[in-house]
């Protein structure tokens, strides 16, 4: 029986690490679209280039995880 639950707990475990990641994924393109929207609206259209949009999406991506992290249990 122990085993049985191990090996369950292992199964959730990776399960919840995929969700994770694809939240991540999901996370990261939805703010390059809004960081990418806002430097047209506000700047010109080539005033953020795409390297600076992508290290812009992945900070914040970062922080938004970590912090939903903080306050999960």
């Amino acid at each position: 029986m122990e085993v049985k639950k191990t090996l369950m707990d292992i199964l959730y475990t990776l399960v919840s690490i995929l969700i994770t990641i694809v939240l991540a994924i999901v996370f990261f393109i939805i703010i390059l679209f809004i960081i990418k929207f806002a430097a047209e609206t506000v700047f010109s259209a080539d005033a953020l280039s795409a390297n600076y949009a992508v290290l812009s999406a992945v900070i914040l991506t970062a922080v938004s995880m970590l912090g939903g992290a903080k306050y999960a249990y």
